[in-house]
């Protein structure tokens, strides 16, 4: 069975890791912003959905 608890944690960590750097580039900040929002929308969705587990 697939372990999406570690696959989401790899996924949002690289993704976390590299936004800092492209936010130092005037015309990615439009992408680091969509990254950013789906991260949290992403950890909202998953926070609900472990909290409905226990």
């Amino acid at each position: 069975m697939a372990d999406y608890q570690k696959m989401y944690t790899l996924l949002c960590g690289a993704i976390d890791s590299v936004l800092d750097g492209l936010q130092e580039i005037p015309l990615a900040r439009p992408y680091v912003y969509t990254l950013s929002e789906a991260l949290l929308k992403a950890e909202d969705i998953y926070i609900e959905t472990d909290e409905g587990e226990e």
